[in-house]
């Protein structure tokens, strides 16, 4: 490694010219920050990351990992210390007597590993990786390893003799153990955590003999750490603290919501304490950052075809435009991502929501207040008296929302608004069903869109297969393509799956389709009505992702079978 210099390598090999090669010699040497050579050629777009990569592993003689090989084992991070690991760009793997396996992008820097191979006494052995993919796999391993610690340390703290205390201690004793550092750096770590690994909520569940802890990741919950039963009243009275909820209430549910800097992002949260047999119960909505986690419109997975229908909607003038979908189904990302299109600086948007969920500064928000008289209706009674351009309403879920939503879009503004139904047809009937009339219905509503969330294969364990007839059941096309799966890697955390894409079918409604609405019309009359006007169920679109290797024959069959 020593005698090797990259950018001769480079050179000879025809990758750069040597004009080029001047030229990034002299960024280097004049620049303040201390840049590698690698480094800069890229950013400058002479060379590529893959292309130094093939040249060194050529070179050195040593394969290039992919992001599924760079698991590290325990015992290596307790070893190497996390700021070294920075330092040297590089992610600890493995021993194997006497060598220490590591991954790298800078395998060249000889004097960084000369210096660790003396502090550790092993000698260096690396392989190649993408810088990328050293970096999240470090930030996994050492994250893992933190919270491991900290889980260890709590359980150790709070062994069973600490139950009986717990019955005879005073207010203050109780509240210093709260405050104590072991408690304090477990729900951080847990947060943090679950961030990192993307989770979208962290239940806490008190058991007999011990508290679980899951992550619902990509739709699914993984169960990540079990803790000793003694930390569960520390635990759950520190998130009450930071969420400003009534410590001394076990009794009844509470809601709340924290803010918690993590890195970089100011992360929010939404908190929910249910009472159980053996204790409170502890859900935790991870809201995201409000500043980077809005998804712009055409980034939410639409088939050309149905964002062009969306977009068309939410900038008509006025009418009520319905999200519907079950609860996780990703509808407030969806009517997020169509606010943030129309709120410009001369649109007046107000929304009335339970909870916010987002505070968006382009828009005016209330907050749900039901002891206080301000729900739904009045809130959006009360909005109405504000000038408002465009109007968001949370949830319809009763008769009087419906028709004031209704009367709202009559009266000339744009209404954005979210109801539960399986599919966008049956949309129609549902406001019906709960006290609304036909011509209100008919007269007001322009727009339903119906979404599901399916989740995505894994594009680092993607695999090519032969499904089963049994799997093949749903798909009711002659034509078959080449299906795909995942078929588990570190980075999906063996699942096979990695993100998720929303699934949608939008109904514009026409002069055909009112007239249906107004007779009473089943939904699928009105689906039938629907496609002769160039309407998609969420069937064929997920069909469609499944031909497009992104998603799975089990995943659209969940579409399916929910629909049926």
């Amino acid at each position: 490694m020593k005698k090797i210099r990259l950018g001769e390598m480079l050179l000879d090999t025809g990758y750069i010219t040597q004009q080029q090669l001047e030229q990034a010699l002299a960024i280097q040497k004049s620049s303040e920050k201390k840049q590698m050579l690698g480094e800069l050629l890229i950013s400058l777009g002479y060379v590529k990351e893959e292309e130094i990569l093939a040249e060194l592993s050529r070179q050195l003689k040593v394969p290039v990992l992919g992001m599924e090989q760079l698991s590290a084992t325990a015992e290596v991070v307790a070893l190497i210390p996390r700021e070294t690991a920075a330092k040297l760009s590089m992610v600890p793997l493995y021993i194997e007597e006497n060598n220490l396996y590591v991954a790298t992008d800078n395998p060249l820097n000889y004097y960084g590993f000369q210096d660790l191979e003396e502090q550790i006494g092993k000698q260096i052995m690396p392989y190649l990786a993408k810088k990328e993919h050293i970096a999240i796999a470090a930030e996994q391993a050492y994250a893992n390893k933190e919270l491991f610690h900290v889980v260890n340390e709590a359980n150790q703290l709070y062994g069973r003799e600490y139950q009986e205390k717990e019955a005879s201690e005073s207010y203050q004793q109780m509240m210093d153990r709260i405050d104590s550092s072991p408690v304090v750096k477990l729900v951080n770590s847990i947060l943090t955590q679950a961030v990192a690994m993307q989770a979208s909520d962290i239940h806490i569940e008190p058991k007999q003999n011990n508290v679980l802890v899951r992550f619902r990741i990509d739709g699914d919950l993984m169960e990540v750490m079990v803790l000793n039963a003694a930390i569960h009243m520390s635990l759950v009275t520190r998130l009450k603290i930071i969420s400003s909820l009534d410590i001394a209430e076990k009794r009844v549910p509470q809601d709340g919501r924290f803010h918690m800097e993590l890195g970089t992002k100011e992360i929010s949260f939404r908190i929910s304490t249910l009472p159980s047999v053996y204790g409170e119960k502890v859900v935790i909505r991870i809201l995201g950052d409000n500043r980077v986690d809005l998804i712009p419109l055409p980034m939410l997975g639409m088939r050309e075809s149905d964002y062009e229908k969306f977009s068309r909607l939410i900038h008509n003038p006025n009418g009520v435009i319905l999200i519907t979908g079950p609860t996780g189904s990703g509808k407030t990302t969806t009517i997020y991502s169509a606010l943030n299109e129309v709120a410009k600086p001369g649109v007046n948007v107000v929304t009335v929501e339970d909870p916010v969920e987002k505070v968006m500064d382009s828009l005016t928000q209330v907050h749900i207040n039901v002891k206080a008289g301000v729900t739904f209706a009045s809130g959006l009674r009360a909005i109405m008296r504000q000038d408002p351009d465009v109007i968001m309403v949370g949830e319809i879920r009763d008769r009087e929302t419906a028709v004031t939503a209704a009367q709202a879009a009559i009266t000339g503004h744009l209404v954005l608004s979210t109801i539960h139904t399986n599919d966008a047809p049956s949309a129609f009937m549902r406001l019906i069903d709960m006290g609304a009339e036909p011509y209100v219905v008919a007269s007001s509503v322009i727009g339903v869109a119906a979404q599901r969330l399916v989740k995505l294969i894994c594009q680092d364990c993607k695999e090519e297969y032969a499904p089963s007839d049994d799997e093949l059941r749903y798909w009711d096309d002659n034509i078959r393509p080449k299906f795909y799966r995942g078929k588990g890697c570190s980075k999906c955390n063996h699942t096979g799956y990695k993100g998720r894409i929303a699934v949608y079918e939008i109904v514009m409604v026409n002069h055909r389709i009112r007239s249906l609405i107004m007779e009473q019309a089943s939904s699928q009359k009105i689906k039938e009505a629907a496609m002769e006007n160039g309407f998609t169920d969420m069937k064929h679109n997920a069909m469609d992702l499944v031909r497009e290797g992104k998603t799975t024959l089990e995943e659209m069959r969940k579409v399916i079978n929910f629909l049926d």
